[in-house]
């Protein structure tokens, strides 16, 4: 599972982290002491700074490794966060939370019913009028810009090769990591149902969502087919 695609280089910079915090809590709006659920959480860097600004966070990841080290970070920053290893299909949440936050193209890994079936458990997590606030692939930017990417890390020592393909709304992500001294190679591969915004307007209102903005970056740019991003914010009607 993908918390952020191009994590091997950018390795979560304090910067990134900060920006992305500060456009969460801008569109959420919500007081001080809010209770927000970080939906596949990764290594906790978006719940941890959350934490520390006063809200109520709950981590959630299928990764136990991922949670880890999330729960290591949470004690240096000293801050109390509950992390929970869950498969988000498995989510058992009723009316607790204020918020749910799904960042960095952490949805889409499952069948269309089991992805629809993931919103409708979102839901059923928040409380009336609950905001949820998702994180995707702008599928329309990805058919018109070509997404292979190469890196070199400054010191020389890794080098990353990001390739994707993407045909029928199905995005086929394959990742090489290569240490230049040792030539030991690293690969992944996964498969990412990327939705339309129609789509996603349809799939978050069977599960009675309703959309209140559609952002391209984290910004606060509009969303549109030029946008490398579709960060979509919804309420619970």
């Amino acid at each position: 599972m993908a918390h952020d695609l191009l994590g091997d280089f950018k390795a979560y910079s304090l910067a990134g982290t900060e920006r992305e915090v500060r456009f969460i809590t801008s569109v959420l709006n919500l007081p001080t002491g809010a209770a927000i659920l970080d939906l596949y959480c990764g290594y906790g860097r978006h719940a941890i700074e959350l934490a520390k600004l006063g809200y109520q966070i709950k981590g959630v990841d299928g990764t136990q490794d991922f949670l880890d080290i999330a729960l290591q970070k949470a004690k240096e920053a000293h801050v109390d966060i509950d992390f929970l290893q869950c498969d988000m299909r498995l989510l058992s949440f009723y009316q607790q939370f204020d918020a749910v936050i799904n960042m960095f193209a952490a949805f889409g890994y499952f069948s269309d019913q089991e992805n629809a079936d993931v919103i409708k458990l979102v839901a059923q997590s928040l409380r009336p009028s609950g905001l949820f606030l998702i994180d995707l692939l702008n599928r329309d930017w990805m058919v018109r810009n070509n997404l292979n990417r190469y890196w070199r890390h400054p010191n020389g020592e890794y080098v990353l090769s990001y390739k994707v393909e993407l045909q029928n709304g199905i995005a086929t992500m394959k990742r090489q990591l290569i240490n230049q001294v040792t030539g030991n190679k690293i690969q992944y591969e996964f498969v990412l149902r990327a939705y339309s915004l129609p789509e996603m307007t349809n799939i978050l209102a069977n599960s009675g969502f309703k959309i209140l903005a559609a952002y391209g970056g984290f910004d606060g740019r509009t969303y549109s087919a030029e946008t490398p991003r579709m960060i979509i914010l919804a309420e619970k009607e």
